[in-house]
């Protein structure tokens, strides 16, 4: 071997050694000083800690019948393999799932903050989406398929005002507040109530989340489990709704809406009502008419959001109506404390008043004559309304409201969006009309309900509930009590009194007497004199301005039995229903049939013995 072979020799092998100590020296460096990194790097990679969501508590009518309860559904998640996500693989998902992709990056961004977690996509897919994804299982590296409990409506669109939804939308800074107050803390992207009882009750119905460590191969499928921690389920709703009760109101709401459609009424289709007991201001009943099916809404929800008639909205606490002559018990009780009538005292009707330049007329130009209090109140007469609004004025028409509750929320803590509603007064008028004054001929139209009145179905259900009872006004509550896992009471609801309205006892009797009245032979509301028990109501016709004034009026009616000792309170309101109480009488008449066991009649026949008796002359138009 000559000098020059060898010294290549001597070369190549000193490069052979060069290399072995680099090699030696990284393999030291990353198994010795960087053990512990790589370690925990190759456990992450290997196990995962997947979150078992809890099944949430579910939703008991009065007598236990179940509203709302879970079921087993498919969720497709993505997990982060420490390589981040894959383009290819969010391109399909995006396609398959039907989302859009920058939809999908910003849950992934939502997430950030749990890296390795995975990243719920889309909850309560079909067997045919889990079956292309098996198929194509090694192509999408960090897609799984979970399985978590999906919400499941009993009843479809039974009361979905009250119930409320699910979903993953913005929740507001003060509801984010308020559930931090109960001690949940919430993280975006959580699904959660977005309305109703889910929303307002999320801290109780969520539950704790549970886990379990899996072992994961090269696509992140769990191959192996190890360790679990079972998620403990929401504690139970058990609410004050009478289940049968709910769905007669609902029931007979749509059967009106129906009616007046079919008879060409291009104008109707939206009416609430509420039920409760004015006894301790349990609600029984509280409807809004159109709703909608909670188990379809995902799918249905930009179609619900774009129709004129808004049925996500409640329309029993957050729209406020006029409300025309069940206001004007307020008129008389102003009156009757301010000494300015007497039981006995009669004021003549003769179909119109002309007081300070303005002439009004009493509903149709009717005369009705001479007449009392009761009588003023049972053939609800303007003329005589007129009258007490003006010996008494505005301000204290504005006091006597808001004495009942009404131009303030009426305290309903159970389901969120209350609206306080509207008393006409100077200081409302001055909010629209700063350079106007308050006339006196405006004082008439407030007394019989009209003007800047606006009121809400709850409020006035709470109004006949204080006539009821003589001034007491409950908090109205719609969940009864609450119930952990273990059966153990968490919570039980009891009366609230809110406010008391001090009046003279003779003032309420009258009120009262005139009532009871109006559901008699003669009185606006007649339909309802042949039930078993006893009727105290008012009718109201809520007059609407058109162009040509030929929009139909709104039909109101508002009430209690039985008269002798009120179980229910009750407000009922027929947008664009037409007048005298055509429409919301029958409504009343179904409730207080289902809820007294009264013999059953059809509508029909409620509407011909309606046309009947205003020919005798046994009702009066309101």
């Amino acid at each position: 071997m000559n000098k020059a072979m060898l010294k290549r020799i001597r070369v190549f092998i000193a490069l052979v050694v060069l290399i072995f100590i680099i090699l030696s020296s990284r393999l030291a460096y990353l198994q010795i000083i960087q053990y512990d990194y790589y370690w925990n790097r190759a456990e992450n990679n290997r196990l995962r800690i997947l979150p078992i969501t809890a099944p949430r508590g579910e939703i008991y009518a009065k007598n236990g019948e179940q509203l709302v309860t879970n079921r087993p559904g498919f969720t497709v998640s993505l997990v982060d393999l420490g390589s981040g996500y894959s383009d290819n693989t969010i391109t399909f998902l995006s396609g398959l799932l039907e989302m859009d992709e920058q939809e999908i990056n910003e849950k992934i961004d939502l997430q950030n903050y749990r890296r390795y977690l995975p990243v719920r996509l889309k909850t309560d897919v079909d067997i045919e989406i889990v079956s292309k994804i098996a198929e194509r299982r090694l192509e999408l590296p960090g897609v799984m398929i979970e399985v978590q409990p999906i919400r499941n409506y009993v009843y479809g669109s039974f009361a979905s005002h009250i119930l409320g939804y699910m979903g993953e939308g913005t929740v507001p800074e003060r509801i984010k507040e308020y559930w931090g107050g109960l001690g949940y803390e919430y993280q975006p992207g959580e699904l959660v109530g977005q309305s109703g009882i889910e929303l307002a009750w999320e801290p109780f119905l969520r539950g704790e989340d549970g886990g379990v460590q899996v072992e994961v191969n090269s696509t992140g499928q769990a191959i192996r489990e190890f360790e679990r921690v079972e998620p403990v389920p929401g504690a139970n709703l058990f609410l004050t709704l009478d289940l049968q009760l709910q769905q007669v109101l609902e029931r007979s709401l749509v059967e009106v809406i129906e009616g007046l459609l079919s008879a060409g009424n291009e104008y109707a289709g939206e009416a609430a009502a509420v039920v409760l007991d004015p006894r301790n201001g349990r609600i029984l009943a509280m409807a809004s008419i159109p709703s909608y099916n909670l188990n379809t809404f995902r799918f249905d929800f930009s179609q619900l959001v774009n129709d004129p008639l808004r049925p996500l909205v409640n329309k029993a606490i957050e729209e406020h109506y006029p409300v025309g002559s069940t206001f004007k018990m307020v008129t008389a009780m102003g009156a009757l404390e301010k000494g300015l009538i007497s039981r006995t005292e009669r004021v003549y009707c003769g179909g119109t008043i002309t007081r300070y330049g303005a002439t009004k007329s009493c509903y149709h130009g009717r005369a009705h004559g001479a007449m009392n209090i009761l009588e003023a109140i049972k053939k609800s007469c303007n003329i005589f309304f007129y009258e007490l609004g003006l010996r008494q004025g505005i301000d204290a028409l504005a006091y006597y409201s808001r004495q009942f509750g009404f131009g303030n929320v009426v305290g309903l803590k159970d389901i969120f969006g209350e609206k306080s509603g509207i008393v006409a007064s100077r200081e409302f008028k001055s909010t629209l009309y700063p350079d106007e004054p308050w006339y006196p001929a405006e004082t008439m139209d407030a007394s019989i309900g009209q003007s800047f009145h606006s009121i809400t179905p709850l409020q006035l259900a709470n109004y006949a509930a204080m006539i009821a009872n003589c001034g007491v006004h409950y908090r109205p509550y719609l969940v009864e009590k609450v119930v952990d896992t273990e059966g153990s009471t968490v919570m039980i609801a009891e009366p609230e009194v809110l406010s008391y309205m001090e009046a003279k006892d003779t003032s309420w009797e009258i009120i009262r007497e005139g009532m009871s009245l109006v559901t008699q032979p003669g009185g606006t509301g007649a339909l309802l004199a042949d039930l078993p028990v006893r009727v105290a109501g008012k009718t109201g016709t809520a007059q609407v301005v058109g162009k040509d004034g030929s929009i139909p009026s709104h039909s109101l009616f508002v009430g209690y039995a039985p008269l002798e000792d009120p179980e229910l309170a009750f407000a009922v309101i027929i947008k664009h229903g037409e007048s005298s109480g055509s429409t919301s009488i029958p409504v009343v008449r179904k409730i207080i049939e289902h809820y007294f066991g009264a013999p059953e009649e059809s509508l029909d026949s409620l509407a011909n013995n309606s046309a009947d008796s205003s020919r005798e002359g046994n009702i009066q138009n309101d």
